[in-house]
């Protein structure tokens, strides 16, 4: 059986970087969530998208996003399932940027556990300031701009370590330093799963 991989972590941390190189290593799908989501909404006929009983305005999760925020967590835990499902009978998949919050992990976790997928939730420690470097010399895109990288921390702070918490308790999380040489730390990722 095919399994799947999420990597996780505070803004330019690297998690794209790792999963491309984890997917690769494995023969794998990777996907980044957001990336995954934005092709979605385009395919969406409507302005407004039900998911169980709840509406959601496309229009206004686009610019949530935009302004350093996250996507509701049911949209994401319904994109990446979907894809998961899709998926999982042809290939290993990797996912960078999600779970975010604990609803979403909630969610993955349902489809990933009625499925009988194997998983694991790789999380990379990053430190604020490495961040903010990291940010300084990149400087190419808009999202990578000084203050919305601080209102990411922000929001990464108040939202996903209380996730990470949620899924060590539950023994799902593994713990990597994100700091120093890519190779070393793909390294590290793979001694820890294998």
């Amino acid at each position: 059986m095919n399994k799947v991989f999420f990597l996780s972590g505070p803004p330019l941390s690297g998690k794209d970087t790792q999963g491309k190189l984890l997917a690769k290593k494995i023969k794998g799908k990777f996907f980044v969530t957001h990336i995954l989501i934005d092709k979605f909404f385009k395919k969406q006929k409507k302005n407004y998208l039900k998911i169980g009983k709840k509406i959601f305005n496309i229009k206004k999760e686009i610019e949530k996003r935009f302004k350093g925020g996250l996507y509701s967590p049911e949209i994401v835990g319904y994109v990446v399932s979907q894809k998961i499902k899709e998926l999982i009978k042809k290939f290993n998949l990797v996912f960078s940027g999600s779970p975010r919050t604990i609803e979403e992990a909630k969610i993955e976790i349902k489809t990933l556990k009625e499925l009988g997928v194997d998983f694991k939730i790789i999380a990379l420690k990053v430190s604020e300031n490495e961040i903010i470097k990291r940010a300084r010399k990149r400087k190419r895109e808009k999202e990578d701009e000084e203050e919305l990288v601080k209102k990411r921390i922000e929001t990464y702070k108040k939202y996903v370590i209380p996730t990470l918490n949620f899924l060590k308790k539950r023994g799902y999380l593994i713990e990597i330093n994100g700091q120093g040489d890519v190779k070393e730390i793909h390294k590290k990722i793979i001694a820890s799963l294998f």
